[in-house]
C-alpha cells in the first residue's frame, strides 16, 4: 500500500475529519461494548434459559467465529468502495444485533444474533484503522489510531462489568436495550459526521500470501493466538468463577470486573511505553505477567487477597498485550499494513472463538477452575512461540 493510500493532504481534508475520527472511535467503543457484554451477564443468562456455563459461553464464541471469516472476506470484497458506507453497513449490523439479543426468546436465537454481530465486528476491525488513517495528514495518523484505539480501552473498562451490574440488579435483557441504543446513536453520528472516505487501493490476495510465506510473521501470529486464547479461556467463565468458588457477591464482582477494566486500560499505556524502550523485552514480560496471574487465580481460589492480587496483575498483563503486539507486528508487516490489520483482526477473532470454546469445554466436562489453569497451559504455548520469534528477530538483526 502506498503512503498516498493511508492518509491525504492537510490541504484536500475536509472540516469534518476529527468528527469523522472520533465517530469511527466511537464505532469502536459501541461494537467492543456489545461483543464483551455477555462475559457479565453469564450468570443471568444462564438462570434465565437453564443451560450449563459451556453453552453460554457459545455467546462469546460465536461471534468471534464468524468475526474471524468476516476480516478478511470484507478487506478483499470492499476494494475501493467508500468506506463511509461500509462503516455505517457494519455498524447498522451492530445496531441490528443488538434488537435481535435484547427480544430473543431462546438461547438459539440469541446465539444468532451474536453470530450476526460477528460479520459487524471482523468487518469494522479489518477497515477502521485505515479509514480513520485516511481523515488526517501524515503527522496526525499515530493520534487518529491512537483515538479509534482508546475506543477499545474505555470500553474494556465499562463494558462488562456493566453487563454485570445491570444482570445482577435487572433483567439481562436491559443491558442489550442499553448497548443497542448506544449503537443507534452512535450510527446517528457516523451518517451525520463522516465524510466520503476514499481509498486508491484495497487490500489484495497476493498481501495475505506473502505474510504467510514469512516464519518470523506467522511465529508472530502464533504468539498473538495463544495469548488471546490463553486469556479468554478463564476470562468468558471469570465472573461464575469468582461468585461461585471465590465467594464474592454480585456487586463485589461488578466491583472487581470494572477494577479488571481500569487496569487493562493502565496496561495498556504502559505496554506502550515499555515497548518503546526494549519491544520484544516487553511482550515477553508480558507473557510471563500473563502466566503467573493465571495460575494465581487457578490455584487459590479460595484466598481473597491472592484472587484479588492476581486478577488485577492478570488485567495489567491483558491491557500490555494488544499494543505490544500490535506494535511488534506493525515493525514486521510494514509492506502490507491494511492485509496485517485484517489478518490481525481475524486472528483475534480466532483466539477468541477458541479461547472460550476450550474454556466451555473443560468447565463443562471438568469444573469451572480448570478453565484458569487451561488459560496458563496456553500461556505456556505463548511464550515458546515468543521466545522462537525474538531468535528469529536476532538472526536477521545479525544478517544486516
Amino acid at each position: 500500500m502506498s503512503a498516498s493510500a493511508t492518509y491525504q493532504d492537510p490541504k484536500t481534508l475536509p472540516k469534518s475529519s476529527w468528527l469523522g475520527v472520533m465517530a469511527i472511535a466511537l464505532g469502536a467503543f459501541a461494537l467492543v461494548v456489545m461483543e464483551f457484554l455477555p462475559v457479565g451477564l453469564l450468570p443471568g443468562v444462564i438462570k434465565g434459559f437453564s443451560i450449563s456455563e459451556g453453552t453460554a459461553g457459545l455467546m462469546v464464541t460465536s461471534t468471534a467465529a464468524l468475526g474471524f471469516i468476516a476480516a478478511p472476506v470484507t478487506a478483499l470484497s470492499v476494494g475501493r468502495l467508500d468506506r463511509r458506507i461500509v462503516l455505517l453497513v457494519l455498524t447498522g449490523i451492530v445496531v441490528a444485533s443488538g434488537v435481535v439479543s435484547a427480544a430473543a426468546p431462546t438461547y438459539p436465537v440469541l446465539v444468532a444474533a451474536r453470530i450476526i454481530l460477528g460479520i459487524g465486528v471482523g468487518g469494522f476491525w479489518s477497515i477502521s484503522i485505515t479509514a480513520a488513517a485516511r481523515l488526517v495528514s501524515k503527522d496526525e495518523v499515530h493520534k487518529a489510531s491512537s483515538l479509534v484505539f482508546s475506543g477499545i480501552s474505555v470500553a474494556s473498562v465499562v463494558g462488562v462489568p456493566l453487563g454485570s451490574y445491570i444482570s445482577s440488579h435487572y433483567d439481562w435483557r436491559v443491558a442489550f436495550v442499553v448497548a443497542t441504543a448506544l449503537a443507534a446513536g452512535v450510527f446517528l453520528l457516523q451518517l451525520f459526521t463522516l465524510p466520503k472516505i476514499e481509498m486508491e487501493q484495497g487490500a489484495k490476495l497476493r498481501d495475505f500470501v506473502g505474510l504467510l510465506k514469512s516464519r518470523r510473521i506467522v511465529v508472530i501470529y502464533l504468539a498473538i493466538i495463544f495469548m488471546v486464547a490463553g486469556h479468554f479461556s478463564g476470562y468468558t467463565f471469570v465472573a461464575p468463577y469468582l461468585r461461585q468458588l471465590s465467594g464474592f457477591d454480585s456487586n463485589a464482582v461488578s466491583g472487581l470486573l470494572l477494577a479488571f477494566g481500569i487496569l487493562a486500560v493502565a496496561g495498556n499505556f504502559l505496554g506502550g511505553a515499555l515497548a518503546g524502550r526494549n519491544l520484544h523485552a516487553t511482550v515477553y514480560g508480558n507473557v510471563i505477567l500473563f502466566l503467573a496471574s493465571l495460575i494465581g487465580v487457578a490455584a487459590f481460589p479460595q484466598h481473597i487477597t491472592i484472587v484479588i492480587v492476581s486478577l488485577l496483575a492478570w488485567a495489567v498483563s491483558w491491557g500490555m498485550a494488544p499494543v505490544g503486539t500490535q506494535l511488534w507486528l506493525f515493525s514486521a508487516t510494514q509492506h502490507a499494513p491494511e492485509a496485517a490489520q485484517s489478518l490481525n483482526t481475524s486472528v483475534f477473532q480466532l483466539s477468541i472463538t477458541v479461547g472460550s470454546l476450550i474454556g466451555g469445554v473443560v468447565v463443562d466436562h471438568l469444573n469451572l477452575r480448570a478453565s484458569t489453569w487451561t488459560g496458563a497451559a496456553i500461556l505456556i504455548l505463548a511464550a515458546i512461540m515468543v521466545t522462537i520469534a525474538g531468535r528469529l528477530d536476532s538472526v536477521k538483526a545479525e544478517a544486516r
